[in-house]
């Protein structure tokens, strides 16, 4: 049964106390409007709704959520999802739109939670979707309660053992309304079909309940892989700013699972990339790497490079690198490395370093006999420019900016616990 009791304690095991600065994503839907119902009384809260500009409505919905805020004295803010818009996984692109959105804003003002709505019927659709798709342990493990963000902002689910019946029988009895998107019922979407299959199970047992029991038991083996996958990695692995060597003999040192997850999450790190890539292809560079003729290969964004002295060079592939970007007073590049920046900043911009700046670098600056950076690796580093002019490599010590304070890190390290 859903009540406040029970919500602060859900928030108490994510390690949440009272009164703790707390983000809610709301869209207007029954889910999030629970949890905000559930959880203001309890918090320091800011609700964000998110406008897409997908649908003619998203702006009036949104403005149904800013009226219920000023109800309740919460403050609330509309993110706008800025730009073109993908023609096709419009739903995925949306998603991952959503959350950056809502992590930027966290991140600059202060708040280190952010909680959304997912609930225990998401939980087992979710299981349907991956395992349709041929998911391993890791997919098939679900969405956490909390999951850590970059930047410091960690990503809560505070509703996850609750189901949607019950979130909605709260709100009727609070006579509190929600809005209903569309979308949510459309048949074209394969979340929509896996919610219809579990309203109407083909098989005894293929419900919720049994499905949400599955994906904790998938989660305990997972949290075991990635323990001896951590192992792998910094056995195997020498990691450096934005590139890593690996050591070939450390390919028959663990079980292919152990070995494949352990080269997936190399690819997601040094490739800029938000999911690993498939098994299939894992599968196939696990092979290219042990061969005796190997030349090199690219999967992800992520370049292996073979060296002399039996390691691989692990570095960003060039033609996947983010194009040249305005310098801004904080932000992401790549979606490899964070940067701040205050002072003089108007007509800077960030970009690879690329050819021509170490050309630049080789002629004009006296330091760089002594780098001991692999080429491949170099071209794929962060730098700032002036025009076409290059004014600043941080990492090499290459600084011809006056006035200005620009400081650039990985948004995250390989050997990072996940």
């Amino acid at each position: 049964m859903v009540n406040q009791n029970n919500i602060i304690e859900n928030y108490s095991q994510l390690g949440i106390e009272k009164g703790a600065k707390l983000a809610i994503a709301v869209s207007g839907g029954a889910d999030s409007l629970a949890l905000l119902y559930l959880s203001y009384r309890h918090f320091d809260v800011t609700v964000l709704t998110v406008d897409h500009g997908l649908r003619k409505e998203a702006r009036d919905e949104a403005c149904y959520v800013a009226s219920l805020c000023e109800r309740l004295g919460v403050p609330h803010t509309i993110l706008t999802w800025e730009g073109d818009k993908p023609e096709g996984n419009i739903q995925a692109e949306a998603r991952e739109a959503r959350y950056a959105l809502m992590e930027t804003w966290c991140r600059r003002h202060g708040y280190p939670f952010l909680a959304v709505a997912h609930h225990k019927d998401d939980q087992a659709e979710t299981f349907l979707l991956r395992l349709a798709r041929g998911s391993g342990v890791y997919g098939l493990s679900g969405m956490k309660a909390s999951r850590q963000l970059d930047n410091g902002v960690k990503l809560i689910r505070p509703l996850l053992n609750y189901a949607k019946a019950e979130l909605v029988e709260y709100l009727n009895e609070q006579k509190i309304e929600w809005i209903e998107d569309p979308s949510n019922q459309s048949e074209k979407y394969g979340r929509a079909k896996a919610r219809a299959m579990l309203e109407k199970p083909p098989l005894d047992g293929l419900n919720t309940d049994r499905l949400v029991d599955t994906v904790h038991r998938m989660q305990q083996a997972q949290d075991a892989l990635s323990f001896y996958e951590g192992q792998w990695l910094r056995a195997a692995l020498s990691e450096r700013f934005g590139f890593a060597f690996l050591d070939l003999k450390a390919l028959d040192t663990a079980p292919d699972e152990i070995v494949l997850r352990g080269l997936s999450r190399v690819c997601m790190f040094i490739g800029g990339q938000i999911y690993g890539p498939r098994y299939e292809r894992l599968c196939r560079l696990k092979i290219e790497l042990g061969s005796s003729d190997f030349n090199g290969a690219t999967l992800s964004g992520a370049q292996f490079v073979p060296q002399k002295d039996g390691k691989i060079l692990i570095c960003r592939e060039q033609r996947q690198i983010e194009t040249i970007k305005p310098l801004l007073p904080e932000g992401n590049w790549d979606n490899r490395f964070s940067f701040t920046a205050k002072g003089d900043i108007a007509g800077l911009t960030i970009g690879k370093l690329g050819e021509a700046g170490l050309r630049f670098l080789k002629e004009n600056h006296l330091g760089f006999d002594q780098v001991s950076v692999p080429r491949q690796a170099l071209l794929a580093w962060p730098a700032v420019y002036r025009g076409d002019n290059l004014r600043l490599v941080p990492e090499l010590g290459y600084d011809d900016l006056e006035n200005a304070d620009i400081r650039i890190s990985l948004k995250r390290n390989i050997l990072d616990k996940k």
